[in-house]
């Protein structure tokens, strides 16, 4: 156990000196020293404050849990900007919609600079109408309905929405795997699966489009669709249909306990290498990769919102600060925390907040909303940042699979993916 406790000891610290290296040795530091250390911000007073909207009880308290603990972990390592000291002040939603009201307003008469928040979509769109009116700059880290930015010029999110998930899928799926027989399993009155499978059957028929070989016939890559209830238990029968179809491919809306059915079914008929799955981001779970253990040839792929996992990173998309990330949130929160997304994407939504005030050069809530907007190549835990003109993100999708019971990283789209807007919705 000693040798073990010493071993991780000495990785933590050829990790920092391999990262002093990196952020000492190219660009990385001098775009940091610029950003963060040479201008002068203007303003009177010696604090910026940064609020944080965040469930801390109720349904969503685990995944606010997660965001703040990334707004902190940042907010410790960059707790100025040139010399102007961030603080942070919180208020607890409750993940209800009625107490997230009153939690809004009076986050607003706080005055803080910018707003980070919330977990829970209910819980970003009652504080939307508030973060207009007061025109204070807000961030989601995870929240991904469109209207929560597309209707509000001061909605930001961190997180790239279903849809962009949905066609980083269809990439993999159609040039990497080369599947040409796809089967989608879809969930009724499921506002995120609809919205991934859209983006996914868009992105396929793209790529049949300026596929020279696909292009001469009308011919489909999806061979079935099966739309089903929420309480959907026919599994033998939908692998049947499954099998007669030829899918080498299979999309799911299940979650842990209905793809355990329906994973324990493939085992019987021996379908389990001959058929790959494709999930949503709620397959990056602990539950959903503890279950995963009883299915180890299972092959199951699905979109991360980040480019690290099981103590691992991707060799692309991995940036420099991605890997303090790692190592800070190890020193702050203990070698056996392991990071999650929504950790990594409170981390992320701070990141943009500094960067936006410094390039401000200015308090002012207004200043810093333009100046996120005009945010292009920002470096993050989680990847690369530029917004559209709905305040989403333009980012590569990270996509995930699991290995001996462990969430690892797989593939990075080779382009950014766009989010959406309400017209393509219609």
């Amino acid at each position: 156990m000693k040798n073990k406790k010493k071993l991780k000891a000495v990785s933590i610290v050829l990790m920092l000196v391999m990262l002093v290296g990196v952020l000492s040795g190219c660009t990385t530091f001098d775009n940091f020293k610029k950003t963060f250390i040479d201008k002068q911000v203007v303003g009177e007073e010696n604090t910026i404050i940064i609020g944080i909207y965040e469930p801390s009880s109720g349904e969503f308290k685990e995944q606010g849990g997660e965001e703040i603990r990334g707004v902190e972990l940042a907010n410790s390592i960059y707790g100025n900007v040139n010399g102007i000291k961030i603080k942070l002040v919180r208020v607890d939603n409750q993940s209800d919609i009625n107490s997230a009201k009153g939690a809004i307003q009076n986050l607003i008469k706080m005055k803080p600079a910018v707003i980070i928040g919330s977990a829970g979509e209910a819980n970003s769109m009652v504080a939307s109408p508030y973060i207009e009116a007061a025109k204070i700059p807000t961030i989601t880290p995870s929240a991904v309905n469109p209207l929560i930015t597309e209707n509000n010029n001061y909605y930001f999110r961190a997180s790239i929405t279903e849809s962009q998930r949905g066609v980083g899928l269809a990439e993999y799926v159609y040039s990497v795997l080369g599947s040409r027989k796809i089967a989608i399993v879809s969930m009724k009155n499921d506002s995120a699966n609809t919205a991934m499978l859209r983006g996914f059957s868009s992105k396929v028929h793209e790529l049949e489009q300026g596929s020279a070989s696909d292009s001469s016939s009308n011919a489909t890559s999806i061979v079935y669709k099966k739309s089903v209830d929420v309480d959907f238990e026919g599994f033998g029968k939908l692998i049947k249909n499954i099998k007669e179809s030829g899918a080498d491919v299979v999309m799911l809306p299940f979650g842990a306990e209905k793809s355990d059915k329906l994973f324990a079914t493939i085992e019987k008929k021996n379908l389990e290498d001959k058929i790959t799955f494709v999930g949503s981001s709620y397959w990056n779970t602990e539950e959903f990769a503890y279950m995963m253990k009883k299915h180890p040839r299972i092959k199951v792929v699905f979109p991360s919102d980040s480019v690290f996992s099981g103590g691992k990173t991707t060799t692309k998309s991995v940036t420099a600060e991605t890997q303090r990330f790692l190592i800070e949130y190890a020193n702050k929160y203990g070698n056996d925390s392991e990071p999650t997304s929504n950790a990594a994407l409170g981390y992320d939504s701070y990141l943009l907040a500094i960067n936006a005030i410094n390039r401000a050069n200015s308090k002012k809530p207004e200043d810093i909303r333009k100046a996120l907007t005009e945010l292009t190549g920002v470096r993050g835990a989680t990847g690369v940042f530029t917004f559209d003109k709905d305040g989403n993100p333009v980012k590569s999708v990270n996509l995930s699979t699991i290995k001996s019971g462990k969430v690892i990283s797989l593939y990075v789209t080779n382009e950014a993916t766009t989010a959406e807007t309400m017209e393509k919705i219609k």
